[in-house]
C-alpha cells in the first residue's frame, strides 16, 4: 500500500486521521462540510473500488482543527470475495501515510430488545466469527504475528464519544460487536447464539479492519448505526434496501454529532 498512500497523499494531503464510512453513512460527508479534496479509488493503482450499494469508493479529504483527515465513502467486504488483507485496504494504506487513528463505522443488526432503528452505539469488544484474520501468512506485509487484542477500541476515543453524545443528549450505548462474514443476515437461531456468546449487535464489517488496524499501530474507535431488529427480534423481513435507508435517515440527523465527534477524535490525535 506504500504506493497508493504516495499517489493519495499528493492529492488529499497527509492524514492525521482516518474515517471508513459502512453501509448508509455517506451523508456523514455532507456534516463534514466541503471536502478540500477527493479520489476515486478507482484510480489509485493497487486500491480495488467496493462494488456494494451504498459504499461509493470515494476518498474525501477534509480539513479539521487544522488537520486533514481522509474519509473513505464505502469499503470491501469478505463476501465480495476478497482475502482479509485487501478488506483492510483502508486501514493499510492510512497507516502507510502515517495516520494515527481510524474510526471505523457500520450498519448493524440490534440484539437487544430496547435496540431502535436508527439507534447509534460505540463499540467498545468484538467477537470475531468471520474466521478470517488479516495478520495470516505475510497480509500485512510480515507485520506482528500476535497482536493484544485487549482494549483494541481506544478507551480514550471511546469515552470521547460518549461524552459528546452525553452533552449532546444523544442516546450512544456500548456494544460488544459480533461481526460475521455474510451476506446472509442472521438465522433467529443464530441471533440467539450470538447472544449467548456475549455479542449485543452483529455485523459483517469492522472486525476484520480492527485487527489490522491494532497490528498497524493505528487507534480505533467505532460507531454503529442500529439498522434493524436481529432476525426473530422484531417483525416482519430483513432488506438491504431499508437498512440503508435506515441508516442514511439516521446519519443525516445525527450529522452535526458525527462531525463533532470526529473533531474530538482529531484533538485527541493530535496531542500525541
Amino acid at each position: 500500500m506504500v504506493e497508493a498512500a504516495k499517489r493519495l497523499e499528493s492529492v488529499l494531503g497527509k492524514p492525521r486521521l482516518g474515517v471508513v464510512l459502512g453501509s448508509g453513512f455517506s451523508p456523514a460527508v455532507a456534516a463534514l462540510g466541503d471536502p478540500a479534496a477527493l479520489v476515486d479509488v478507482r484510480n489509485v493503482p493497487g486500491m480495488i473500488a467496493p462494488r456494494v450499494d451504498g459504499h461509493l469508493g470515494r476518498i474525501d479529504a477534509f480539513r479539521l482543527q487544522s488537520e486533514t483527515v481522509w474519509v473513505f465513502d464505502g469499503r470491501l467486504h469478505l463476501y465480495e470475495g476478497h482475502p482479509p488483507d485487501v478488506v483492510a485496504q483502508a486501514v493499510r494504506v492510512l497507516a502507510a501515510a502515517g495516520a494515527r487513528a481510524i474510526l471505523l463505522t457500520c450498519a448493524a443488526g440490534g440484539l437487544l430488545e430496547s435496540d431502535l432503528p436508527g439507534s447509534f452505539a460505540v463499540v467498545a469488544d468484538q467477537i470475531n466469527l468471520t474466521g478470517a484474520d488479516p495478520t495470516r501468512g505475510e497480509g500485512l506485509g510480515g507485520g506482528p504475528r500476535f497482536v493484544d487484542l485487549q482494549g483494541a477500541y481506544d478507551p480514550e476515543l471511546l469515552a470521547s464519544w460518549e461524552d459528546e453524545a452525553d452533552r449532546r443528549g444523544i442516546p450512544l450505548r456500548r456494544a460488544v460487536l459480533a461481526g460475521v462474514a455474510g451476506p446472509c443476515y442472521e438465522t433467529p437461531a443464530e441471533v440467539r447464539m450470538l447472544r449467548a456468546l456475549g455479542a449485543d449487535a452483529v455485523t459483517m464489517s469492522v472486525a476484520v479492519e480492527t485487527i489490522a488496524a491494532r497490528a498497524l499501530g493505528l487507534r480505533v474507535a467505532a460507531i454503529a448505526c442500529i439498522a434493524n431488529a436481529g432476525a426473530g427480534l422484531g417483525t416482519g423481513g430483513l432488506d438491504h434496501g431499508e437498512v440503508l435507508a435506515a441508516v442514511r435517515a439516521a446519519v443525516a440527523a445525527a450529522g452535526t454529532f458525527f462531525c463533532a465527534g470526529v473533531r474530538r477524535m482529531v484533538d485527541a490525535v493530535r496531542e500525541e
